[in-house]
């Protein structure tokens, strides 16, 4: 699994797993893109219920482990009005702790892990071949039509992207599946060129909360 969500519907989530014949009792890892409350506070209700193994990028792991509602800026995000003011901060044990070029085999899966700040300091993305098909799991790195995850918010930074995002290119990516927005299952790879190309230029690419047109 990708990501845990909330906390707030994980009935769900094992409910639209029950529908798609996905047995729980057989995930084995769960994989955090990173440590924001939407993507990491579900973590903990998983682990418990399914005893799954909990990845998230060594650079976070402490604030998955030990922090606090402010440590994460849920604080932060809830005054934003990012996320709603009954979203709970529930600490988890880490099982893994990812870095940069990591390859993990899981149940016969070869997942690279690639290091690309520029949406939070600790942003993952996997990279892994599922039925034939070349997939990147962006979290909120960057989305359908070249879009990136730059917010107005602590952590969030033009400069980790021009660092990292280029560690994507030429991948060759079918199927780019973000956390948010569209789903694309072909030429995955142009929309993350046309992100990284727009970097290079005086342009900054389409960020989240504008409309697209690609």
């Amino acid at each position: 699994m990708v990501d845990a969500g909330g906390g707030r519907d994980t009935d769900a989530i094992f409910r639209a797993m029950a529908e798609e014949g996905l047995d729980e009792r057989q995930l084995r890892v769960l994989l955090l893109t990173h440590c924001h409350a939407d993507h990491a506070a579900g973590a903990a209700a998983i682990r418990e219920r399914t005893g799954c193994a909990v990845a998230i990028s060594e650079k976070s792991a402490h604030l998955l482990e030990n922090g606090t509602e402010i440590d994460v800026r849920l604080d932060l995000a809830k005054a934003m009005r990012i996320h709603p003011p009954d979203l709970v901060w529930a600490n988890c044990p880490v099982d893994i702790r990812l870095s940069d070029g990591q390859l993990l085999d899981i149940l016969g899966i070869t997942v690279e892990v690639y290091d690309v700040a520029g949406h939070s300091e600790d942003s993952c993305c996997f990279v892994m071949v599922v039925d034939g098909r070349k997939c990147l799991f962006a979290g909120d790195v960057i989305q359908y039509g070249g879009v990136i995850g730059l917010l107005n918010y602590p952590g969030s930074t033009l400069e980790g992207y021009r660092r990292d995002l280029p560690k994507l290119r030429g991948l060759g990516i079918e199927a780019l599946l973000p956390a948010h927005s569209l789903f694309t299952l072909r030429n995955g790879q142009h929309h993350i060129d046309s992100a990284i190309e727009r970097l290079k230029s005086h342009i900054v690419p389409p960020t989240v909360g504008q409309k697209v047109f690609f």
